[in-house]
């Protein structure tokens, strides 16, 4: 039985999810942590909730609602308030990437292949920052989101590290077999499957709002082995990576001096001008509030290093997604985030480093 005095919803969250995950790659099966996680549900829902969930049927309905909707007290902190958990097209919808991320730590989350390869790079006896800036970017380039597997070897034999040429591929997934299921995005360069009457990219879906999607082409390798980047890196660093490239070259046309991923990774961007320094640091998360409550759970002592040489930077899809995307996650930092985060619009940068420089 679940102890309901110790009951957190992150804690609740993270069972539904990784329940939901084992559960759909076997439904024969219940896992224990969704049975948990129902269990959970019940127990924070009881006082608000008066149509309770009875059993997991009547729970996964409920799950298709946004999460204001699921009479739980004080979710907003750990979760969109208008963002569901579950989609009848996708399934697990993309805010719940994002939370593991948050909650768990990349290490047990989508993005943990590139999490292994910061930490290989930072490791004092290597201090890889050559290395890692060159898979960072390669990662973050749409020409290789889809790549056959003579250009992934061609890219990984580079490195002499046989560990960190393993991390490398694992950011990548063999779909030779499946090739002839997908098209290529127009956005991203990734894989786009038909479902439910139209071609998605991916959970979330952002490249279909920034593009013409009215002709999509097949992916030509003829009989050589393909490879996409897995879910979890297309979305974490190669879409929020194409609009650190793009800043990057941008700002380098006007004459400042650029570098990527500065000292491992502190921040996205080192921009210099007359001798002085300052970053720039691109978060991507689908929900204002989720931005907002990632700063909001940082100790002033990690908040530091934004004061007065950082601007956060959204990309600018983000706004044409969730109007008023920047106003509504500034409204949403507390008191301590707020001394030292300074969040800005991708098209704002030009301006904003013109006040710092000039």
């Amino acid at each position: 039985m679940v102890n309901e005095g110790k009951i957190k919803p992150s804690d609740m969250l993270f069972h539904l999810i990784t329940g939901i995950q084992k559960w759909q790659n076997n439904f024969g099966v219940i896992p224990d942590e969704l049975y948990k996680g129902m269990l959970m549900f019940i127990q924070l829902s009881s006082e608000l909730n008066t149509d309770p969930p009875v059993d997991l049927y009547h729970l996964m309905q409920i799950l298709h609602k946004p999460s204001q909707e699921w009479g739980i007290s004080d979710l907003k902190n750990d979760y969109p308030e208008q963002a569901p958990l579950l989609d009848k097209f996708v399934g697990l919808v993309a805010d719940t990437d994002e939370f593991l991320n948050r909650f768990i730590s990349p290490q047990d989350a989508e993005q943990q292949h590139m999490y292994d390869i910061l930490k290989y790079c930072r490791d004092e006896s290597r201090s890889l920052q050559a290395e890692y800036t060159m898979i960072r970017s390669f990662l973050s380039d749409p020409e290789h989101a889809v790549i056959a597997a003579r250009e992934l070897s061609q890219f990984v034999d580079a490195f002499q590290d046989p560990d960190l040429v393993n991390l490398i591929r694992s950011c990548y997934q063999e779909v030779t077999k499946d090739l002839s299921n997908y098209r290529k995005c127009p956005h991203c360069g990734w894989t786009m499957e038909y479902r439910n009457d139209r071609w998605r990219c991916n959970k979330e879906d952002v490249c279909h709002l920034l593009v013409d999607m009215e002709v999509l082409e097949p992916f030509l390798f003829g009989k050589q082995r393909v490879f996409r980047l897995t879910p979890g890196i297309q979305r974490f660093v190669l879409l929020p990576g194409m609009s650190e490239l793009r800043m990057a070259e941008r700002l380098r046309k006007k004459g400042y001096e650029v570098d990527l991923y500065p000292n491992i990774d502190t921040f996205d961007l080192s921009v210099k001008q007359n001798g002085h320094e300052f970053f720039l640091d691109v978060k991507d998360f689908k929900d204002p509030q989720t931005l907002a409550n990632y700063f909001n759970d940082q100790s002033a002592s990690y908040l530091e290093k934004y004061l007065d040489q950082c601007f956060i930077v959204v990309p600018q899809y983000r706004d044409l997604l969730f109007r008023d995307y920047k106003k509504r996650s500034q409204m949403h930092l507390n008191d301590t985030a707020k001394q030292y985060i300074r969040i800005i619009m991708e098209n704002e940068v030009d301006q904003r480093l013109q006040e710092v420089f000039f």
